[in-house]
């Protein structure tokens, strides 16, 4: 069984994600052995990334690629939550 990939059909995307999304077409690209979800949100220029996860805390993933940025192309975190689910936040 592989560790990570592209989910499946029917892949269940919680409401927090749902709810982050705000109303835009989301699609899961990514869904990990533990259960961590990454979706894309919407189009062109609204388009955005959320990662989620039951148990994730994803600060110290931000940090390092706030940390990077100077240096390499890497995603800029929008936000996150610390209450159970960290996101990537799409722009409101």
């Amino acid at each position: 069984m592989p560790l990570s990939g592209k989910p499946g059909p029917g892949v269940a995307v919680p409401a927090a994600v749902r709810r982050l999304a705000g109303g835009r077409q989301i699609r899961p690209v990514w869904l990990n052995q533990a259960g961590g979800l990454t979706v894309e949100a919407g189009d062109g220029q609204d388009r955005c990334f959320i990662k989620w996860s039951a148990a994730g805390d994803f600060s110290a993933e931000a940090a390092r690629m706030e940390w990077a940025a100077p240096f390499a192309p890497v995603p800029r975190v929008l936000g996150r939550d610390d209450d159970g689910w960290s996101p990537r936040r799409c722009p409101g």
